[in-house]
């Protein structure tokens, strides 16, 4: 049963990797001194049943995904940590939205979601603190999205 469950996960893990290249999504990144941060966000509503099941997200037109992952530079390797995110998002009429992220695990990768209610056509500014895992240094990461749904 535990073996189904874990490839039950890393299925759905390669969903929403496929997913996330596939619908409408802003993606981006920050590089710092040892890291660089890379984050997306698009509609939970392009998720697929199986995926949000399986991360507890809810699919809606009204909610938006925040993905955000942190790579360690060692050398010329890239590297994914855990860590820590924290933040908020705010529309246009200073609203503000705070995130609560969740650390999942697939295999060596890490991802940190939060779910954020969205109206159609809203621009949301997101202010964001990252921190590695085992280090001090706190990573801002800022940026602006409009959020579209189809």
């Amino acid at each position: 049963m535990e073996r189904l469950r874990n490839l039950l996960v890393i299925t759905s893990l390669g969903l929403l990797a496929l997913l996330l290249t596939a619908a409408p999504v802003h993606a981006n990144q920050v590089e710092f001194d040892r890291y660089t941060v890379h984050y997306s966000v698009l509609s939970t509503h392009f998720l697929s049943p199986e995926v949000a099941r399986a991360y507890d997200l809810r699919r809606s037109r009204s909610r938006a995904l925040v993905n955000i992952a942190i790579m360690k530079r060692d050398s010329e390797e890239m590297e994914s940590v855990p860590g820590n995110v924290r933040g908020q998002a705010m529309n246009l009429n200073r609203q503000v939205r705070h995130l609560r992220f969740r650390q999942i695990r697939a295999g060596d990768a890490y991802y940190h979601l939060a779910e954020v209610r969205v109206r159609p056509g809203e621009v949301l500014d997101f202010t964001l603190e990252v921190t590695a895992e085992d280090d001090d240094e706190v990573m801002p990461v800022n940026f602006q999205q409009v959020i579209y749904r189809h």
